[in-house]
């Protein structure tokens, strides 16, 4: 199996610069929209856009000017700027970038094909009551996402590369809310509990046509899911529960950062199908090279069917993985710390799979903007349940983005998650602590004060895993702005 899934990542490698030779005809073309990665990292504060749609800028999301520089156009009336908080033409209150074209470099650096998107995310987040313990803790994240566009960088067309590197610094309450609760999902990058900065995600894509790519390289988990489904948030915006962003048991076979390859099937440049295989052994901190699938491989596999409802667009997929680890169920992970360590399990297993479905639909649209919109997000996952802790998980959340005219920008969502533990592991933990399954409901409200600085309230309502522990009430804020 090692040296197969060796032998598949070469491959993959290999083909994803593959020559053009001098006088070649290119049947193909390859856009930016073709590379969905490319959207969902220079549109992190829009997490509710497709994925297919081009990025703009503050004042021209705010619709156009009319013909004095005191009214813009909403809908198809004219009012007063002043009305809705916003100047139509750009300054430090206007710009997407706190720091605005940096005397032009930004501009420079696009046109040869590197688009830096830098972000500091700070949080204050406590248990009121409940929980493991009651406190109130600050931290915060930087990112730093550079995409590289191979064509203008006199690379091969269609060909790109993503690197995001992560600083983590201060504490979280991860661990104060109890047990496999994961009430900050950005906060476990790059590792948990750690002070430090590493390059967690470098994903390179190959587009060989408009509807299918080659891939290969180091992938950030939420990056990877925010690529599909880019009103996730991976954390930094949208819910910050782990349970509300991705189907929570895929935490046994699929570590933080992890080496890969494989391939992906494009519709209208969003992630359609994927076959990717990757190590087992988690790397947000090293290289993961020298010891590449030494414990073993997993193989996923995702498809997905879009549709209309009512003249809004969704859609159905299946995603399933299978890793060829042995593992026991109370072996630690590199999200979380899994109660019941030190017990001695029955015997180990080698391979642990999931199944996943997930329905994506837009509710409601503005006939006139449909950036302005109400989204249902559903997602369903069964485990195995030995050597997986849990037997399935299921959320269902509502997120909503500009539902007040005058504040475009904003979004809120409400949602809830049910982790069920599985009834092995319940009995093999039962000597130390007594078992139950996680639940716990999330509102959020994000405002965008600026387009550079968005402040967010969050609160979240648990019950973690540890029977003892009271249900937890845990409010916060986030403050993200993008330099």
């Amino acid at each position: 199996m090692k040296s197969a899934a060796i032998s598949f990542a070469l491959l993959s490698m290999s083909l994803s610069c593959p020559p053009v030779l001098a006088g070649e005809q290119v049947e193909f073309s390859v856009s930016e929209s073709s590379i969905p990665f490319f959207e969902t990292t220079v549109k992190s504060n829009e997490p509710f856009d497709d994925a297919g749609l081009a990025p703009i800028s503050y004042s021209e999301s705010q619709e156009t000017c009319c013909d004095s520089p005191d009214d813009c156009c909403l809908g198809d009336e004219c009012v007063a700027a002043a009305d809705c908080g916003y100047a139509c033409s750009e300054s430090l209150f206007s710009r997407e970038y706190l720091t605005g074209d940096l005397f032009g470099a930004r501009s420079r650096l696009a046109e040869h094909g590197v688009i830096a998107d830098i972000q500091l995310t700070q949080f204050y987040q406590g248990v009121a009551s409940g929980g493991r313990r009651r406190r109130f803790l600050y931290g915060g994240k930087g990112d730093y996402i550079f995409t590289f566009q191979g064509e203008k960088l006199g690379l091969n067309k269609g060909f790109s590369a993503i690197l995001h590197a992560e600083t983590r610094f201060g504490d979280d309450i991860n661990t104060s809310a109890g047990a496999l609760s994961l009430p900050n999902a950005s906060m476990l990058f790059p590792l948990p509990g750690q002070h430090q900065t590493a390059i967690t995600n470098l994903m390179f894509i190959q587009a060989l046509s408009e509807n299918f790519a080659l891939t290969a390289g180091k992938y950030n988990l939420l990056d990877l899911w925010n690529m599909i489904y880019p009103n996730t948030g991976r954390g930094i915006n949208g819910f910050m529960n782990v349970s509300l962003i991705a189907p929570t048991p895929i935490v046994r076979t699929t570590n933080l950062s992890i080496n890969g390859a494989g391939a992906l099937g494009l519709h209208e440049g969003q992630v359609q199908s994927a076959l990717l295989v990757y190590d087992t052994t988690n790397s947000s901190t090293t290289v993961g090279l020298d010891d590449l699938f030494d414990e073993g491989a997993v193989v996923l596999g995702y498809g997905r069917i879009f549709t209309e409802w009512r003249g809004h667009p969704g859609s159905h997929a299946l995603l399933g993985n299978w890793s060829s680890r042995t593992y026991t169920s109370v072996d630690p992970t590199s999200w979380t710390v899994i109660p019941g360590q030190g017990v001695v399990a029955a015997g180990q297993k080698t391979g642990s799979w999931t199944l996943s479905y997930i329905l994506d639909q837009v509710l409601w649209a503005d006939c006139f903007n449909d950036k302005r919109n109400v989204r249902l997000m559903s997602q369903w996952m069964l485990a195995d349940g030995n050597p997986n802790p849990y037997s399935w998980s299921g959320n269902i959340a509502l997120q909503a983005r500009g539902l007040f005219r005058c504040r475009k920008q904003d979004s809120m969502g409400i949602g809830y998650f049910y982790d069920a533990l599985s009834g092995n592991y319940k009995s093999l933990v039962s000597p130390i602590v007594a078992a139950r399954d996680i639940q716990g409901v999330e509102f959020y409200y994000n405002a965008a004060l600026t387009p550079w600085f968005y402040l967010t309230a969050d609160l979240q309502v648990l019950e973690d895993a540890n029977a003892a522990d009271d249900t937890s009430v845990l409010p916060g804020l986030r403050a993200n702005l993008r330099f």
